[in-house]
């Protein structure tokens, strides 16, 4: 089972497992209870934990310090959102959730979107 997933079944929510298995495989070291707050869709089924994990930990590698330098975090953000997109449509927890697709589903593919983007 992928880290991520290990992670999740641990109890940590969809967000904090990304960001946790991220820490782990990058050397990082992203505060877990950054993440704690979006987990479930930010606690109202709205976008993904998974995704909003992805997002932070994107950040943490491609994001800026200045507002000077360009914002080069974008074009990886839109890359991931909308390999997400094309797969199951939408972005919201609630959503996915009707559609039948599983926490962990998301979490997995997410993850793997994530890693495939940074390389």
């Amino acid at each position: 089972m992928a880290k991520v997933l290990e992670y999740y079944k641990q109890g940590y929510n969809c967000t904090e497992s990304i960001v946790k298995a991220f820490n782990e495989e990058n050397n990082s070291s992203i505060p877990i209870s950054i993440a704690s707050p979006f987990g479930t869709g930010m606690a109202v089924g709205s976008t993904c934990g998974a995704i909003t994990g992805a997002i932070i930990a994107l950040g943490s590698v491609k994001g800026r310090e200045e507002a000077a330098v360009r914002n080069e975090s974008r074009k990886y953000a839109k890359e991931i959102m909308n390999k997400i997109k094309e797969k199951y449509g939408t972005f919201e927890c609630l959503e996915l959730k009707k559609k039948g697709v599983s926490c962990s589903e998301i979490i997995e593919y997410t993850y793997n979107i994530l890693k495939e983007c940074l390389k």
